[in-house]
């Protein structure tokens, strides 16, 4: 087994196709084929079913899968910092959309004001985007919303925060509702998939509720400025909402049966192994992490 039969596995996994994955590694299909066959065979494990000429990988191929990934990230961090060994070390941190609004910038100034010898590199995205990162290793550590939903990856708790409803101040509805009463208005939410519309749904569910928002968006500025022109009631954090909810723009409602309380986890893959100074920045970002500023948008 070499690096090189790993990172054929890694491409056809992210292709779906032997002809796909060799055109992208510049070889020929056969040899790709050959590789696959001779992982499958020296340890008698099938990492494919082959369905109408498409690939799927098997779960002991999605367990390997990740094995592999953990691998050749290891083996890239060796030869960056065997080539780069005269160079600052390099911290890749990430987070979810909303942290990465909210807190990351204040968390990324107090990092390099404390550690002046690390450079950051930052990845802001979807927490699914970002689960996958860290569990891939192309990430050491990151911020999300919610716990992360694969058992490889460890969570530790640092923040709650709250989640509101909001309204603009000439939308027809009372100032106080409950939760069967609120989802019977026109709502505007967070798209399917995103960590807040998730938490939303399993409240519903919870309630046996079924919603049709009449607007969904990947940005909570869009639904801010839709709320803001009544269009229709919002469910979102209340640290987005601070300078509208100042100025009048917007008007709170309460739910008068239900509390939306989010936590906030630092996570890491349950394998990672953190060098002395990464494991010190690590430390800092999770104790500091709660007292850092919320930027508003």
């Amino acid at each position: 087994m070499t690096i090189r039969h790993l990172k054929v596995f890694i491409c056809v996994c992210k292709h779906s196709s032997m002809t796909k994955a060799a055109e992208e590694l510049f070889i020929a299909q056969p040899a790709v084929s050959n590789t696959i066959a001779e992982i499958e065979k020296n340890y008698n494990v099938k990492l494919f079913e082959r369905i109408n000429k498409r690939l799927f990988l098997t779960e002991e191929g999605k367990t390997l899968l990740i094995k592999a990934q953990e691998v050749i990230s290891a083996f890239e961090d060796f030869e960056e910092q065997a080539l780069n060994s005269s160079k600052k070390p390099l911290l890749k941190i990430g987070s979810s959309l909303t942290i990465g609004k909210q807190k990351l910038p204040w968390l990324l100034r107090k990092l390099k004001e404390n550690f002046t010898d690390i450079d950051f590199q930052i990845s802001i995205n979807q927490t699914s985007i970002i689960e996958s990162k860290i569990l891939n290793g192309s990430l050491d550590f990151a911020f999300i919303q919610g716990r992360p939903s694969d058992p490889n990856i460890n969570s530790k708790l640092v923040d709650c925060n709250t989640l509101i409803a909001v309204c603009g101040k000439k939308y027809d509805m009372p100032d106080a509702v409950t939760l069967k009463e609120l989802c019977k208005y026109d709502l505007l939410l967070r798209e399917d998939e995103s960590v807040s519309r998730e938490f939303l749904d399993h409240i519903f569910a919870l309630e046996n509720i079924i919603v049709t928002p009449i607007m969904e968006s990947i940005s909570n500025q869009a639904l801010i400025s839709a709320a803001g022109q009544n269009l229709g009631v919002t469910i979102m954090p209340e640290a987005l909402l601070t300078r509208q909810l100042a100025n009048g723009g917007l008007r709170k409602i309460t739910v008068l049966d239900y509390e939306f309380a989010r936590n906030s986890y630092i996570i890491y893959h349950k394998d990672k192994t953190f060098s002395s100074v990464k494991k010190e920045i690590f430390d800092f970002a999770y104790k500091n992490y709660k007292t850092l500023k919320t930027k508003n948008t």
